[in-house]
C-alpha cells in the first residue's frame, strides 16, 4: 500500500497537540489513543474520594475539583513534566503525583499520555515512512513539548513541512529539519455597509456570501460570518438560511427549540405540563400536518374550527 500524505491542522474540538496525538498514535501502536477529556473526568470522580492526596486532601470533594484536576493533568502532560521525579520538590507536586498515578492505573491500558505516546512512536520511526509518506502541519502556531523530539524525528524519516503563513515560527524549530514553508501576509479588502436593523445586517450577510459563492471567488466553507455577540443574530439567520438556500453551521451551535423536532419536543413538553388547550392543539397539527391521526382532517381545518369551540 502506497503512504500517503497526512495532515495535522487546527480544529474546533481539539487543541492542535492533541489533534496531532490522534495522527501520531497509530505510529505508537494499532490500539494505543490518546485520553480524552470525557474519559480522564470520570477517571478522577472514581479515585478521588478514596486517595490521599495530602496537602490537597481537604478540597478533593469540593465542586471544581474534577475539572480542574483534569486541566492540570492535561497540561502537565502536554509540556513533559515528569511528576513523579518531581514529587520530593514540593507537597502539592506530591499530591498531583499521587493522583496521576491512581488515575493511570483506572485508565483503559490503550489509553496512553502524550509523553508516552510520542516515546513508543519515536521506537517505531522506521514505519513512519510506510505509515505517512509526508506530513504537513498547517494552521498552528505552536507545539507542545511533549511532541518536539518525536517531530524532530519524523523530519529525518519523512519530509515534514510546516506551514507559517504569514505567522512567526517557534524559536525551537530553527535549525531543525523541519521544513519551513512561508507566505507574504495578504490585506483583506475591507467595505462597510449601513444597515436599519440585525435582520438587515443577516440579509447583508447573505447577499455577501451568495456573491463570493456564485462568482467562483470562495468555496462555502472558506467563509465565514463574524459578529462580536452572534447569538443576537442567530433568529434572524435561521429565518434566512432556508430562503438563501445555504446551508449555516453555528459555532456556538443553536437552540433545539429553533429546529421543528425540538419545536415538536416543546409542544409536548408544555401539553404534558399545562394539559391540551385549543392553540396547543392547533399548533401541534400545525407542526404535525400530514401524520398520524391528522392525516384525516380536511386542510385548512384549524382555519375553520371556531377559537372557542370545545375540544
Amino acid at each position: 500500500m502506497a503512504a500517503t500524505p497526512i495532515r495535522f491542522s487546527t480544529c474546533r474540538s481539539r487543541l492542535p497537540a492533541e489533534t496531532a496525538a490522534i495522527g501520531r498514535a497509530g505510529l505508537a501502536g494499532g490500539f494505543a489513543q490518546p485520553i480524552d477529556a470525557e474519559t480522564l473526568r470520570d477517571a478522577i470522580q472514581r479515585v478521588l474520594p478514596e486517595t490521599d492526596l495530602g496537602e490537597l486532601d481537604t478540597i478533593k470533594l469540593l465542586p471544581g475539583m474534577v475539572g480542574a484536576a483534569a486541566d492540570t493533568l492535561h497540561k502537565v502532560w502536554r509540556t513533559g513534566i515528569d511528576l513523579s521525579a518531581r514529587a520530593a520538590s514540593h507537597p502539592r507536586l506530591a499530591a498531583m503525583a499521587t493522583l496521576e498515578e491512581v488515575v493511570l492505573a483506572v485508565l483503559p491500558p490503550a489509553m496512553l499520555r502524550p509523553v508516552d505516546l510520542a516515546s513508543q512512536a519515536i521506537d517505531r520511526l522506521q514505519h513512519a515512512h510506510a505509515l505517512f509518506g509526508e506530513i504537513h502541519i498547517q494552521g498552528i502556531s505552536e507545539l507542545s513539548p511533549c511532541w518536539r523530539d518525536l517531530l524532530f524525528g519524523l523530519a529525518k524519516a519523512v519530509p515534514v513541512r510546516w506551514h507559517a503563513g504569514p505567522r512567526a515560527v517557534p524559536e525551537w524549530l530553527d535549525g531543525s529539519p523541519v521544513e519551513i514553508v512561508r507566505t507574504a501576509p495578504t490585506a483583506p479588502q475591507i467595505e462597510s455597509v449601513s444597515a436599519a436593523n440585525g435582520y438587515h445586517e443577516a440579509i447583508e450577510a447573505l447577499r455577501w456570501a451568495r456573491e463570493l459563492i456564485a462568482s467562483g471567488t470562495a468555496k462555502p466553507s472558506e467563509i465565514a460570518i463574524a459578529a462580536a455577540a452572534p447569538a443576537a443574530y442567530d433568529d434572524e439567520f435561521m429565518a434566512l438560511r432556508a430562503d438563501a438556500n445555504i446551508d449555516l453551521h453555528f459555532v456556538h451551535s443553536i437552540r433545539v427549540v429553533t429546529t421543528r423536532d425540538g419545536q415538536t419536543a416543546a409542544a409536548l413538553a408544555d401539553i404534558m405540563v399545562r394539559g391540551v388547550s385549543q392553540p396547543h392543539l392547533r399548533r401541534l397539527a400545525t407542526l404535525l400536518a400530514g401524520k398520524g391521526l391528522f392525516k384525516a382532517l380536511p386542510d385548512g381545518w384549524q382555519r375553520v374550527l371556531p377559537p372557542d369551540a370545545p375540544l
